[in-house]
């Protein structure tokens, strides 16, 4: 009975000394507040982008970004709330970090390319789309984005080029149809640009007002 007594002493003083150690030593440092500050900022973080509160959800999203920079989720994150809060420069930054990181980078298009136009850098918005119609070039609203770009940048043979890669994988993208068609009648292809407006309004009757005008064009002698 006494061994059994002194048992069950001395597991009370190892578990004394065992709490003591973890809460009461002075000379062990406590990672319990940057724990607490962590989970802190994880759940405020989710919670205020689940509420549209971006303001409030910025602070606990950096810190979460700069703590785990490999962690695709806060970068995209982080990248979503500039997005939200029209600070398309930190936006771009945090858009390039999560395509450095990511495992499927493609998630970033195209606002990564919407991002740098934003900032009035067209040729850095170009180069963008440029890079997802590579990451993923059967995406025909890539070819299509891509195809606009080029347009403004003065290049219109690639941009027709992209119009027709895009309708190469989906026939039935109205809009690819109505940018190759005003392609083709600017090339004074009038037969081609027909036929494309035509095929445009097959597939979206209720937009005939958009492509009025070209079919009145085409009409015409020429």
């Amino acid at each position: 009975m006494r061994k059994a007594g002194a048992r069950l002493v001395g597991a009370a003083v190892v578990v004394a000394a065992y709490y003591w150690t973890l809460f009461g030593n002075p000379f062990v440092p406590s990672l319990a507040p940057a724990e607490a500050q962590l989970r802190h900022d994880i759940e405020a973080s989710r919670s205020l982008v689940a509420a549209g509160q971006f303001a409030e959800a910025l602070s606990p999203t950096e810190r979460l970004a700069e703590q785990w920079p490999s962690q695709a989720i806060y970068q995209e994150r982080l990248a979503l709330i500039f997005q939200k809060l029209d600070r398309a420069d930190d936006e771009v930054r945090a858009w390039e970090a999560f395509m450095e990181v990511s495992p499927t980078p493609i998630d970033a298009c195209p606002m990564v390319a919407d991002a740098y136009r934003r900032t009035n850098r067209a040729d850095l918005s170009l180069a963008a789309l440029e890079r997802c119609a590579t990451l993923k070039p059967a995406n025909p609203d890539f070819l299509m984005l891509l195809g606009q770009a080029l347009l403004k940048a003065n290049r219109a043979a690639e941009a027709r080029r992209a119009f027709e890669r895009g309708l190469e994988i989906d026939a039935s993208h109205p809009d690819l149809h109505l940018l190759l068609g005003v392609r083709q009648f600017a090339d004074r292809q009038f037969g081609d640009a027909r036929a494309s407006f035509e095929r445009f309004l097959a597939l979206a009757p209720k937009r005939r007002a958009e492509v009025a005008i070209w079919l009145e064009r085409t009409e015409l002698p020429r």
